[in-house]
């Protein structure tokens, strides 16, 4: 891709200047992101998958510490005399007055009796400059199964921003990192939430409302805020005024669905007495229990027309994860594929997936878990942008016995919503 703009042919002429990842850097990510196997067989001769040493160990405890080099093993009763494992590692720097974050594949290999082999490639690098602009240069891609699939052989060069990109940029990053004056100015200094790095850098520049959190190391906060911009818009004005009481929140998605119930019942959402609330689960199963009276139930029908006023969007943005079932022997999970199955869902599972609109929602898609008998278990959020389950309700937002087995089924076949979403 050719550089046209002048912000493009900066990155471009910086994108030449950048000097190999940092051995720390490779070395905290070998350390902190893999889990290091210690090969046992059954007369418990045990060899180190870091140094290769060989030594006994007879224990029923799931670690060992090598005592060779120390290390801190994972314990595998196995056979096999090799592991491989991989992931992404992220790494934030400056150049030239721009700001990129530098997305590494890392790879590790584990084989019985040698050292271990650490290979890492460069995969692509996000690039973002004072004012807020975004440019990417980055490996080709190949056509394959996966969508991260890249021509190791080519130039990281300017090319078009894709989802790919955004996608793995959400990864783990180096916590040793460099930013632009603009962005420190702006409270991107120390210990950083757990959300997409790059699309906090970019809130960062643009969005006062991020940098007032960031500053006050509101982490939650940031963190929820950043993957639900929309609910931002819509709570601010609450949130400022629960801040000023000292008020603690402890689940944003909870307290953001108790102000959009609150909105909805006509209260005001700026009264500590409604958004302070002592037990927020018990105020925002209230709330959602008394938009179900009578003058609602006659309303009913009222609201599911008005709900379908967005059906052809809802369609259109969903109708690719329609038939999707996810299942095992006790549990199935599918997608919820059209507007009354979510007005059905949020009436039998007494929560707010219909009252709140979650059918509008961008960038995620619900599921609901029933049991071999068809009774329902949990609602699933599933996030379109972290490619993982972000909540999983049972009745009146409870928690049930299968509710952790529902969120590893959901996040497993996490492919399949990628693959849906590549194939739309």
């Amino acid at each position: 891709m050719k550089a046209k703009t002048k912000f493009e042919k900066q990155v471009s002429a910086s994108n030449e200047r950048l000097t190999a990842i940092s051995p720390k850097a490779v070395e905290w990510g070998v350390k902190h992101l893999f889990k290091h196997p210690a090969f046992r067989v059954p007369s418990g001769a045990t060899t180190c998958g870091d140094c290769g040493h060989k030594f006994r160990h007879e224990g029923k405890g799931m670690y060992v510490v090598c005592p060779h080099c120390g290390h801190r093993l994972e314990i595998k009763d196995t056979l096999k005399r090799s592991h491989k494992d991989s992931t992404y590692l992220a790494v934030l720097d400056t150049i030239d007055g721009l700001q990129v974050e530098r997305v590494f594949l890392l790879s590790v290999y584990f084989k019985k009796g040698q050292p271990i082999d650490v290979c890492h490639n460069e995969v692509c690098r996000l690039w973002l400059n004072a004012i807020g602009q975004t440019a990417v240069t980055s490996k080709a891609r190949t056509i394959g199964y996966y969508r991260d699939c890249f021509n190791w052989s080519s130039k990281i060069e300017l090319r078009n921003m894709s989802d790919v990109h955004q996608i793995i940029a959400d990864t783990w990053h180096y916590p040793i990192y460099k930013v632009i004056p603009e962005l420190r100015r702006n409270g991107m200094k120390g210990a950083l939430p757990d959300c997409h790095i790059f699309e906090l850098m970019k809130s960062l520049l643009a969005d006062a409302r991020i940098e007032t959190l960031m500053k006050a190391r509101n982490f939650k906060a940031v963190k929820y805020f950043i993957n639900n911009k929309s609910m931002l818009d819509k709570c601010w004005n609450s949130h400022k005024v629960a801040m000023r009481h000292g008020y603690r929140i402890d689940n944003y998605g909870t307290w953001c669905d108790l102000i959009t119930l609150l909105e909805k019942s006509g209260r005001d959402t700026r009264c500590t007495k409604y958004i302070c609330p002592t037990n927020l689960k018990a105020e925002h199963d209230y709330w959602l229990n008394k938009s179900v009276t009578a003058q609602e139930k006659r309303r009913k029908a009222e609201e599911l027309i008005k709900a379908k006023e967005d059906e052809d969007t809802f369609y259109k943005s969903k109708s690719c994860y329609f038939g999707i079932i996810i299942k095992d022997n006790d549990i199935e999970v599918s997608v919820l594929d059209s507007i009354e199955a979510y007005q059905a869902e949020g009436d039998a599972m007494h929560h707010c997936v219909f009252k709140c609109s979650y059918y509008n929602r961008e960038n995620s898609i619900i599921l609901s878990a029933h049991d071999k008998d068809g009774n329902r278990i949990e609602t699933v959020e599933f996030s379109l942008t972290e490619n993982k389950v972000v909540q999983s309700r049972g009745v009146c937002n409870s928690n049930t016995e299968y509710h952790d087995r529902i969120i590893n089924l959901v996040n497993a076949n996490a492919h399949r919503f990628i693959k849906a979403r590549a194939t739309a």
